[in-house]
């Protein structure tokens, strides 16, 4: 599952980094910590000031 996340435009190398995740209709978003190599840059972003719009990469595996 994708799902659109806002964070930091100079992302680290690797490890961790804190993003936003917008929770739509009114409701609160959420502060989450995940890892780098989830994120991807969105077609969406326009390129301008210090945040930028990602995409999220869930991996959810029903056991």
């Amino acid at each position: 599952m994708t799902i659109l996340a806002i964070g930091p435009r100079e992302l680290p190398d690797g490890g961790t980094v804190g993003v936003w995740f917008d929770a739509g209709s009114g409701a609160k978003g959420q502060h989450v910590t995940v890892p780098v190599k989830n994120l991807t840059l969105s077609d969406q972003d326009r390129g301008e000031g210090v945040t930028a719009l990602y995409e999220y990469e869930s991996y959810y595996c029903r056991g």
